[in-house]
This record gives structure tokens, sequence and C-alpha cells, in this order.
């Protein structure tokens, strides 16, 4: 999340204005009970979040962010920027700013696992199908456990993401 602030337009300014339907993306708005605002815009692929305050935002205004001093620069932050002005030149949002989330594949493993348990399949049958049938057929029955616990914590997890968890995703 980018935290922006909006100001209002002036007749001697030569900035261009940010107009949210110039952009080449789709644009949410959501409008905060603190006045604040927050604006998703998304491409096909990915997303980008301002956290807008100042101005209404659904009108043309000037953005700008706060004074950036070396020590408060961070890799996301830099890459938001990056992101903003590329919509703003009229660019979609650049691939290479967004690395594949590192748990990206346990997340999928887990919502498999638990859509799976959702449509009724059996701890071993999200196994076989999320593992495979010769590596759940040489080790289910191992005392140690561990392909069950492996599928146990999954359905755990995605009940969990389920039930309200997929907001510590949001923060």
């Amino acid at each position: 999340m980018l935290p922006v602030i909006a100001e209002q337009l002036s007749a001697s300014s030569t900035r261009a204005p940010f107009e949210l339907s110039a952009l080449p993306c789709h644009a949410t708005v959501l409008l905060a009970p603190d006045t604040g605002q927050h604006v998703l815009l998304r491409d096909a692929e990915h997303t980008l979040q301002l956290a807008v305050s100042g101005e209404d935002i659904l009108h043309p205004v000037y953005l700008h962010t706060e004074a950036i001093w070396p020590g408060t620069l961070s890799k996301h932050r830099l890459r938001a920027l990056e992101c903003l002005n590329a919509l703003s030149l009229g660019q979609h949002l650049p691939a290479r700013l967004f690395p594949p989330a590192k748990r990206g594949p346990r997340l999928t493993f887990v919502l498999r696992a638990l859509d799976g348990s959702l449509a009724g399949a059996s701890h071993r049958e999200l196994a076989e199908a999320l593992i495979g049938h010769p590596r759940v057929h040489a080790d289910w029955r191992d005392p140690r456990d561990h392909l069950r616990d492996r599928i146990r914590r999954a359905v755990s997890r995605g009940r969990a993401l389920m039930n309200g968890g997929y907001r510590d995703f949001l923060t």
C-alpha cells in the first residue's frame, strides 16, 4: 500500500493532473469512515493499493507522497512508486515489479486441500490427489504420520483462512 496525498488542482500549475478515469486499469475506491480513501488499481494480473488522504480522488487532483528520505525508502515503496508512475504514463503495471510470492505454492496446497475437504474427500484421498498415489501408498502408514499431519495441517489452515484468517493478507 502506498500512502499518497491528493491536492486540489491549481490554475497556475503546469503539472498534469492525476485522473482515475484516464488510467489503463480498473480502479475501485473505498471511502473510509476516517475520511481516508483506499484505491485499488488492477490490471489483468496485478494490483496496486493507494491510501489517499486530502482531496477527493474521484476528481482530477495532484498526487504526491510525503518527503521520502533515504532511511525511509523500502523496496516495496519504491516498487509502488514505480507502478504509480507507469500507470500515470498510460502504461500497465510492470510485471517485473511483482515477484512471485514465496508462500504461493504453500497457499495453493492449502487451498486445494480445503477445496477437497469441503467436497467430502478423505485425508488419504486428498494426499493422493495433492502428493501422488505412489508416495501415499509407500508412506501413509508410516508411524511418524508425516503425510497425515501435512494434510491435517493444510486442511486446518485452509479452514482458518476461510473463517476470517484471509484478513491477515490485507494488512
